[in-house]
């Protein structure tokens, strides 16, 4: 049987149509999704990092006193000098009290005629008195003999107010210590006129006593009123005692820039004398976090992330992170990890949301 030109078209239709069919059945095949990525990772363990410091300074006086003659005069001598140790009462210096004890012959000199006026004015005024009772004088002689006996009660009142100050001010010429302590310093030498108020000597109390260091301004919020800090003598590491911040100066100082801190030492030990350098030692306890390697990290978007692998799915996604601080090989992150996290540390920029991935231990099985 011959074949028409009819039925050799559609044989020629039904072999084009299979190979399209076998065509596409290959591009298929090779359309196949790929492999799993193989990465390296590394599994997060949270860690609380200890930060801190150390700074030197002296042991200073919680008190000092600056001592001065409430009189002006000539200084005829200092009994002490830097170091010593003084008591309460003790005589620390001495001016020339000549002038003053003039004065106070005559505030003395003042209260005999005083009291010589009032000697004179008493009787006097008791007859004025009696003679106006009985009719032998006038009222204007008793008023007379009246005021004559005010004004010298008033003399006399007067007079003894004077010789107390001139007593008073011989007695400052003697300058006698308010509080036991130790000399810290001078401020006049014999010989010097001195005036009213002037500084002869300053002396500091041995108890209480503080440690003073100056720290700089990015260490000040660290150590806030009430902060305990370690504080050891600098020639003698083990003669240490903790002490706790009682004072921050809220001003910087205008020639280093740095700011003042007291450390309250109650208890300290003896050899912690009056200007012994101290060093001061804060550790501070800081938040969970976790450190990773520097090629963990993207920095391709508004924010840095990392990817996380989820153990259950073998899928890779994209986490945000707060980074802490940077290292040479290390990322410390402050916030976006949490313990047990798998973070891909190798070849991050090939990655994509939740593609698949094998991890080095299964690509080898």
């Amino acid at each position: 049987m011959t074949s028409t030109p009819l039925c050799r078209g559609l044989a020629t239709l039904l072999i084009a149509a299979s190979c399209l069919l076998l065509i596409s059945c290959e591009k298929k095949e090779a359309e196949a999704p790929p492999p799993p990525r193989t990465v390296r990772t590394v599994t997060i363990h949270l860690i609380n990092p200890v930060s801190g410091g150390s700074a030197s300074g002296v042991i200073q006086a919680r008190y000092n006193a600056q001592v001065g003659f409430l009189v002006s005069g000539r200084l005829v001598a200092r009994n002490v000098d830097i170091g010593a140790v003084v008591k309460k009462g003790d005589v620390l210096a001495q001016i020339d009290p000549s002038d003053f004890k003039n004065k106070l012959i005559s505030a003395q000199s003042q209260v005999t005629a005083a009291q010589s006026q009032l000697a004179q004015a008493t009787p006097q005024e008791a007859r004025q008195r009696q003679l106006l009772k009985d009719g032998f004088t006038t009222q204007v002689n008793y008023d007379n003999a009246l005021n004559n006996l005010n004004a010298a009660k008033a003399s006399l009142e007067s007079a003894r107010a004077e010789l107390q100050l001139a007593q008073d001010q011989v007695n400052y010429t003697t300058l006698k210590a308010d509080s036991d302590g130790a000399v810290t310093a001078t401020g006049a030498d014999p010989g010097q006129v001195v005036n009213a108020g002037q500084m002869i000597v300053q002396i500091s109390q041995l108890d209480p006593i503080d440690g003073v260091f100056a720290v700089s301004e990015r260490a000040v919020p660290y150590v806030p009123v009430g902060t305990e800090v370690k504080v050891a003598l600098q020639s003698d590491p083990d003669a240490a005692i903790t002490g706790t911040v009682r004072e921050v100066s809220p001003l910087a100082d205008p020639v280093t820039g740095t700011f003042t801190i007291k450390i309250s030492l109650p208890d300290a030990p003896d050899t912690m004398r009056l200007g012994a350098v101290v060093i001061g030692s804060l550790q501070i306890q800081g938040k969970l976090v976790a450190e990773i390697p520097t090629t963990a990290l993207l920095q391709t978007g508004d924010q840095p992330a990392v990817w996380i692998v989820s153990p259950t799915e073998k899928k890779v996604h994209r986490q945000v992170v707060k980074v802490g601080s940077y290292g040479l090989d290390k990322v410390t992150i402050a916030e976006g990890l949490k313990d047990g996290d798998i973070v891909v540390t190798a070849g991050i920029n090939w990655l994509a949301e939740d593609q698949p991935v094998s991890l080095p231990q299964e690509s080898a099985q």
